[in-house]
């Protein structure tokens, strides 16, 4: 009798086996799938056009209720960022504002399928608002390399960019720089298209440098 259980037991025994582990598997990976609520801080970034600039806002981080997988929302409370895009209504301001925060406003990156924002805790947010003005600044070419020495920039097309600056910082930009243009593999004179390097835009974003070897 004793021999019939144990052999019924053990009959096809690695099948069941691999059931088991099966079975576990499933459910593990069923756990780890679970969606949780929680409640985070995560840092906020203020979209605006051009014609405005955010000089502070306060806070710089918005409590947020969001939903998801735990592996997500562990992501997201390490890598995550709200953006704000400031409505239109906003962007003729200047000054300090109270913008009201709500769930329709608020974009969270990285975006990812199995989590969402639930509600929003923090309410308001203040905001030191200024204009952004429109000043033509002149640009100075840059040369790096053992060669810079030989090289002068001739001709700079354009030789004056817009510069979008904040009101606020107009008298302090003076001049836009190109971006580094190494002469060292330059054997003779040379056009080259170069990158405008600023903390602002500028239009257009590039000028063209002829370089003359000296």
């Amino acid at each position: 009798m004793l021999k019939k259980i144990v052999d019924t037991i053990f009959k096809n025994f690695h099948y069941k086996l691999l059931a088991v582990i099966f079975s576990f598997l499933l459910w593990f990976l069923a756990a780890k799938q679970e969606f949780i609520v929680l409640t985070v801080k995560l840092p906020v970034k203020i979209i605006t056009p051009a014609t405005v600039n955010v000089a502070s806002y306060e806070p710089e981080k918005l409590t947020v209720e969001v939903e998801g997988t735990k592996k997500s929302i562990e992501f997201i409370k390490k890598e995550g960022e709200l953006y704000i895009n400031l409505p239109a209504h906003f962007t003729k301001d200047n000054g300090t504002i109270t913008l009201p925060v709500n769930l329709s406003m608020l974009t969270l990156k990285p975006q990812l399928p199995d989590i969402s924002i639930r509600s929003v805790k923090t309410k308001t947010i203040t905001l030191k608002l200024e204009k952004v003005i429109e000043k033509l600044t002149p640009v100075k070419v840059v040369l790096t390399g053992k060669n810079r020495h030989k090289f002068k920039a001739k001709i700079v097309t354009p030789n004056y960019v817009t510069v979008y600056v904040p009101q606020s910082k107009a008298a302090e930009v003076k001049l836009v720089k190109t971006e580094p243009i190494n002469t060292d593999n330059l054997k003779t004179s040379a056009t080259i298209y170069a990158k405008i390097e600023s903390p602002y835009r500028t239009f257009p974003e590039s000028v063209k440098v002829k370089l003359i070897r000296r």
